[in-house]
């Protein structure tokens, strides 16, 4: 017996490639312990989908109070325009979209506290080392996305003495130019992606092609990072009132997507 009836949480992802590759599966599974209430997940491109999950909550009774959590490192379509409507075609718009992961906050102190810890793990000195942010991006991208160029902008001012660099998996800045990309002797590449999957376990590498000699230092994905459940609770846990024995989601309370969204179309 919980303490109060908790809303349920759930996470999104882009897709499931399997052999590794369930990032929200995973992360529901390290959150579930945290939170008293029910913990789902779904994806946009893949099975479970997000829409066959709500329709499964709403058939048990738990999406009344409903809290979601995109598992994105962009502000893309599918997380300001498509999320939103699932859940409104499910008849949620109440529900609670989180921020992006990428906006969560203390996200940027969470990446520059790995930046530094690969950094010294190496032996490194921050000014001889190119930081690369490594996100999904777009095969029509020809250049940075501004959310990621504005993250790295960011991040420079906890690793001021770090060179920073973005190379995408897909589209332009690449990261098969990092060699170009960056400038620096040392090169630490911090993988914006949520799991362990194809991007993570293939494509990766077969972009760096790293030489003999070369010094490179590969983190792991951030969706797989252990301090990243404990930033979703708290944002969630922002966005939950208690009364008595019950739970209730707050709705905007100006640090979540429809909030985001408003703010942009000001």
């Amino acid at each position: 017996m919980t303490q109060f009836e908790m809303p349920t949480l759930m996470m999104v992802a882009h897709g499931n490639s399997g052999n590794g590759g369930d990032p929200a599966g995973q992360l529901a599974a390290k959150v579930r312990d945290r939170w008293d209430g029910r913990v789902s997940f779904g994806y946009m491109r893949s099975q479970p989908s997000v829409s066959d999950q709500l329709d499964h909550l709403k058939q048990f009774g738990d999406a009344a109070r409903l809290i979601l959590f995109p598992l994105f490192f962009s502000e893309g379509y599918l997380v300001f325009e498509e999320l939103p409507k699932n859940l409104k075609d499910a008849g949620l718009n109440d529900a609670v979209i989180l921020p992006p992961a990428i906006n969560l906050p203390g996200f940027t102190q969470m990446v520059a506290d790995h930046v530094k810890d690969g950094i010294a793990r190496r032996g490194w000195q921050a000014s001889d080392t190119s930081v690369f942010l490594v996100p999904h991006g777009l095969k029509t991208l020809t250049e940075a996305l501004p959310e990621t160029l504005r993250f790295a902008d960011d991040l420079s001012r906890f690793c001021p003495s770090a060179e920073i660099a973005v190379g995408n998996i897909e589209g332009h800045p690449s990261l098969a130019d990092w060699r170009d990309l960056g400038s620096r002797k040392n090169a630490l590449i911090v993988p914006m992606l949520a799991g362990g999957g194809m991007h993570a376990r293939d494509d990766l590498p077969q972009l760096i092609s790293a030489r003999p000699g070369e010094e490179i230092e590969i983190l792991a994905p951030i969706g797989q990072w252990d301090e990243l459940p404990t930033l979703v609770i708290a944002e969630a846990n922002r966005h939950v009132a208690r009364f008595g024995k019950y739970a209730v989601p707050l709705g905007p309370t100006g640090h979540d997507l429809w909030s985001e969204r408003m703010a942009r179309s000001a």
